[in-house]
């Protein structure tokens, strides 16, 4: 599969003050952000949310929860870790983003997702916190991220399948239209009828 058809992106973000201060200031924002995009908060507050929070165990969690989890993990780790998640030409489900998360093993054990289809490709972001800045070449993390990956793109193919699927079955169910208009034509297999 080319590098365009599944998306596996990292960014991290320090929760410091200029100072050197803990802060979850900027994680805060990033999660309103994820959850109802640009704008002031009272344009946010009149907007409903992008998609629906979501856990590592795959339960629903609401905006507030995540916003109390994002200010707690904010201020007792060092940084913030913004993931993309993007499967292209796929809408998958947010437990499937999830499920793509999990796949990666305990290298993130705890995280809050959000699945986007307001954009030209659906995708998920997803949050987790931690003191280790991740390295590209890191090999725990290039384990990680071949991992997630892997599921990615094995959901994706599943999709695609499926989706093809009725195109065979539309196929299917025409063929007893066709054989009737033979038998009304009087011609089919080369046989009199």
């Amino acid at each position: 599969m080319s590098k365009a058809q599944s998306i596996v992106r990292l960014e991290t973000f320090p929760n410091r003050t200029p100072t050197g201060r803990p802060s979850a200031t900027a994680a805060k924002k990033l999660a309103q952000y994820l959850a109802y995009g640009r704008g002031s908060q009272q344009e946010q507050a009149e907007r409903l949310a992008r998609g629906t929070w979501r856990d590592e165990r795959g339960r629903r969690v609401s905006h507030q929860a995540v916003m109390d989890w994002v200010a707690a993990q904010g201020k007792d780790n060092q940084l913030t870790y913004q993931f993309i998640l993007s499967a292209r030409d796929v809408t998958l489900t947010p437990a499937q983003y999830g499920q793509t998360m999990a796949a990666g093993g305990d290298l993130f054990p705890e995280w809050r997702l959000i699945r986007h289809q307001d954009a030209q490709h659906a995708h998920a972001h997803a949050l987790a916190f931690g003191n280790k800045a991740i390295r590209i070449r890191d090999p725990e993390f290039q384990l990680w991220w071949q991992q997630v990956r892997a599921e990615l793109e094995q959901l994706q193919k599943q999709y695609q399948q499926t989706e093809q699927a009725p195109d065979l079955n539309q196929q299917l169910d025409q063929q007893p239209a066709v054989e009737q208009l033979d038998a009304r034509l009087g011609h089919g297999w080369g046989l009199e009828m």
